[in-house]
């Protein structure tokens, strides 16, 4: 095996490896997912839409369109700004790793996404205010989970 053979290989098994811990949810797994959690019925179309428009329920996700250079993270996008620490120890307000964000179990994502709720409510009055995609595209799309 010649060496650029060699390093296309390790390459693919770093990549297969990588999405081994990920998923890619559809809306009713996730809407199950987030009531088992405990939140609100009224509020899980609106995380789902949230989702699917942030990472397209792909847990592995990784977004970095932020003019100041930061990335989101995971299904549902935390910013590493404020929320995590890209490397290093886990840090920041929700005391998390970003790379804890992008792999299959999504509990975390939505305990950081709770806080980040809650904070933006605070601040703005809007809890979902802080995710860009709501105003856009799921503001008021109550029924966004119909089916499920």
């Amino acid at each position: 095996m010649n060496s650029s053979s060699y390093v296309l290989l390790c390459s693919l098994v770093l990549a297969i490896s990588f999405l081994a811990d990920a998923k890619v949810f559809n809306k009713c797994k996730l809407a199950r997912k987030l009531k088992s959690m405990g939140f609100a019925a009224n509020e899980v179309p609106i995380w789902v839409c949230i989702a699917e428009n942030e990472s397209h329920y792909n847990t592995a996700a990784v977004g970095n369109k932020n003019t100041d250079k930061s990335k989101d993270h995971g299904v549902i996008q935390t910013n590493d700004r404020y929320w995590c620490n890209e490397s290093g120890a886990a840090g920041k307000a929700c005391n998390k790793r970003c790379s804890d964000f992008r792999n299959d179990d999504v509990t975390d994502d939505f305990e950081c996404a709770r806080k980040i709720f809650k904070e933006t409510k605070r601040l703005r009055g809007d809890g979902f205010a802080a995710w860009t995609v709501y105003n856009q595209k799921c503001k008021g799309k109550t029924r966004f989970t119909n089916g499920c």
